[in-house]
């Protein structure tokens, strides 16, 4: 038999505003949950028991719930089990092996969303033009090095390097800045933000930059984010180059389809990952994007445990047209994939922290290629 539903997955170290009212009493105000887990998912101990509740995974629709046993999948299908996190909406192949209990043999998910008709005014360019993802500046953040950034805005604007170097700059045709653009304090520091104001009026003078906010930026902390204002970045928002864009991103340029966000999705999504041998790895951010674009949904878990506004009529998080690159901003390493199913073909990106890695991202908009282009600033290992 097959069934269709939403994924619920029940883990015992969530957070719940709930539960912490149920521990404090009815007059007392209990903490807000607590948000910096490294995950949901209960870790074994050294004789492989998680001890307590155990975590279950259901299948719902308005009509109830049914428990999903995965102990007979094997090979692609278990590693798909992995990947299932609450609300996102799949189809179960398997054989009822209980009363309430499914046993699941297959999963299937809804692929890649339809692709929408060819943009006629903007042609796909026929030779080298580069979109430049930017994400993590940071400012204010003690690991930040002022140097690197300097190098960013002098290559963008094609004054670094030898002839060579300054006529790759020169194709590059926009700068996505996506996410964690200053450091996220209790004490906000106006310098920050004119740290940042003062590197956009910089680059703004060259090439068009779309700003995308971030987990701890200067705006709405529930998604979809709300562009920052422009009275936060009065020099810069002269620009007419400059676009200040919300989270999640979406945008055509030069005649492909751009989709992405500050990375709090992906961060969220890890949390219910069960596998996490290597959860600061690529390869484990790479999976989670393309669960998300199969999927077609940007934030699963919101507002579950993404917080997000409620929204009863339509859901912007619904991925219905197909885009030519999805990326997350904001992530400890660079990955890069090719996504195909029929006749759509998807690149997806993990952005890695500038202030971390110095690293930006180059993407060719004729042949979707994608290059890493890494600014090193420790002269001690030049």
């Amino acid at each position: 038999m097959v069934v269709v539903g939403i994924v619920f997955r029940h883990l015992s170290l969530k957070p719940s505003i709930l539960k912490e009212y149920a521990k404090l009493g009815a007059d007392m105000i209990p903490a807000p949950p607590q948000r910096d887990l490294v995950s949901y998912v209960k870790k074994p101990n050294s004789d492989g028991d998680a001890g307590g509740q155990e975590d279950s995974i259901f299948l719902e629709d308005e009509s109830g719930r049914i428990l999903l046993d995965f102990s007979g999948l094997e090979g692609e299908a278990a590693e798909k089990s992995k990947y299932l996190v609450s609300g996102m909406i799949v189809a179960i192949r398997g054989r009822p092996e209980k009363l309430g209990v499914l046993l699941v043999r297959d999963i299937c998910r809804a692929g890649l969303p339809t692709r929408s008709a060819p943009c006629q005014e903007v042609p796909i360019c026929d030779e080298d033009r580069f979109v430049c993802i930017l994400s993590g500046l940071n400012f204010g953040n003690a690991d930040v090095n002022p140097l690197a950034i300097d190098l960013v805005t002098e290559f963008i604007k094609t004054n670094l390097g030898d002839s060579k170097f300054q006529k790759w700059g020169s194709t590059i045709v926009r700068l996505i800045v996506a996410g964690k653009l200053i450091n996220a304090s209790e004490n906000p520091d106006i310098q920050n933000l004119r740290e940042l104001d003062a590197t956009l009026v910089s680059i703004a003078s060259s090439i068009p930059i779309d700003l995308v906010p971030g987990d701890g930026d200067p705006t709405n902390f529930l998604l979809p984010q709300q562009p920052i204002n422009k009275c936060l970045l009065p020099s810069s928002s002269r620009f007419k180059t400059l676009r200040r864009a919300p989270n999640p991103y979406e945008a055509m340029i030069g005649g492909r389809r751009f989709l992405g966000t500050g990375g709090q999705n992906v961060e969220d999504f890890l949390r219910y990952v069960n596998d996490r041998r290597d959860s600061e790895g690529a390869e484990k951010i790479l999976s989670v994007l393309e669960e998300m674009i199969r999927s077609r949904h940007l934030a699963p878990t919101a507002p579950d445990t993404l917080a997000s506004y409620p929204f009863y009529e339509s859901d912007p998080f619904i991925i219905d047209r197909c885009p030519d690159v999805f990326f997350a901003g904001s992530q400890p390493q660079f990955g890069t994939k090719v996504v195909e199913e029929g006749d759509r073909r998807v690149r997806i990106i993990s952005v890695p922290d500038f202030y971390r890695t110095h690293q930006i991202v180059l993407v060719n908009l004729r042949n979707l290629n994608c290059e890493l282009v890494d600014f090193v600033v420790d002269f001690e290992k030049v």
